[in-house]
């Protein structure tokens, strides 16, 4: 120490300037240093490991008091040019580097999907060169590049960031069919075509979304019948309906997502149905049920079960539930009269 002070009143004097050694800050060494060496500012990406400015990697021992400093400046560094060791440093704090480097100081704003959250998060990032002096996240505001930001969302999830009600799903179900029965003019809502055309159908109903809430929100049903023009989308309940309605006053809704359309129906329902029932001129598959919803036959052939197997089914129904009505002509039965005895 006795030696620095008097390199130090050597140098003041042949400066001609007043100098006290007393007087030194040295928590001011390191931006002291930083405007000597701006190139050698470095920032700790885990103990003792550090980042240039430039890219390059530099290191310190874990019991280095300088191991865990969030910035130094490294006077001095010696070994591999992409892992150097460095041999002297000091430390500097984030605003001293922020004074010293402000307009070169680079802010990266971007609105994403955060994986961990959920949800849509903006992050604003200061940069200097390689180095990340700050991030800072948090809820986005409305806007272009936030609905941008949810439509890459919608699409990278097959449509599942959406909130699918029963009867959303069934209405884009039944369109699907129609489309795939008929073609056009009904549209292809299969999710291929829905997912790479979001930013037509969907993003005009999200005009000041910010994230996740906004997207389970929506009513799906009314943003996809906005998209079928008037005259197709009134034809929609006749040519594809929604519920299969049954002679006796019930119904049984009808399910458009396999191959072709399916009804689940307790046989007794069908009594006195002749021609078999269809949608977009295709046969509705019926899964017919006992009396205890178990199941008895598949057809897509009513008039052909009633006059061939029914008569089998008649004999095992009728030792199974003696309560109930079995007519031998079910074609030709009123279902309002077939009461329980």
């Amino acid at each position: 120490m006795h030696r620095l002070r008097e390199r130090a009143a050597d140098l003041a004097r042949r400066a001609r300037i007043d100098f006290d050694l007393d007087a030194v800050d040295p928590d001011r060494a390191g931006a002291v240093l930083l405007l000597g060496y701006p190139d050698r500012l470095a920032a700790r990406r885990r103990l003792g490991q550090f980042q240039l400015r430039s890219g390059s990697g530099a290191w310190l021992p874990d019991d280095d008091p300088l191991a865990d400093e969030a910035f130094v400046v490294a006077a001095d560094l010696d070994g591999r040019r992409d892992r150097a060791r460095i041999r002297l440093a000091a430390a500097v704090d984030a605003d001293d580097v922020i004074a010293a480097f402000g307009p070169e100081i680079s802010e990266r704003r971007t609105v994403a999907w955060d994986a961990d959250r959920d949800d849509l998060v903006e992050s604003v990032e200061r940069r200097l060169g390689a180095i990340q002096l700050g991030l800072r996240t948090g809820r986005p505001d409305a806007g272009s590049e936030t609905t941008a930001a949810l439509m890459a969302q919608v699409r990278a999830t097959e449509l599942q960031a959406l909130r699918w009600s029963d009867g959303a799903r069934q209405l884009r179900e039944r369109v699907e069919f129609l489309h795939r029965t008929l073609g056009d003019p009904w549209p292809d809502w299969s999710t291929q075509a829905l997912a790479a055309t979001v930013d037509d159908w969907l993003a005009p109903y999200l005009p000041g979304a910010t994230g996740r809430g906004d997207l389970e929100r929506l009513d799906l049903v009314t943003v996809l019948r906005s998209q079928l023009p008037w005259e197709v989308g009134s034809e929609l309940d006749d040519l594809a309906p929604r519920d299969l309605e049954l002679p006796g006053g019930r119904s049984v809704a009808i399910d458009y997502s396999g191959d072709q359309p399916d009804a689940f129906v307790r046989v007794q329902d069908l009594f006195g149905v002749t021609v078999h029932p269809t949608a977009g001129g295709q046969p509705i598959r019926l899964h017919l049920l006992s009396p205890a919803d178990r199941p008895i036959q598949v057809t897509a052939d009513l008039p052909g079960f009633w006059a061939g197997s029914w008569s089998e089914v008649r004999k095992d129904m009728a030792g199974r539930y003696p309560k109930h009505q079995w007519p031998t002509d079910p074609a030709t039965a009123d279902p309002k009269r077939m009461k329980d005895r």
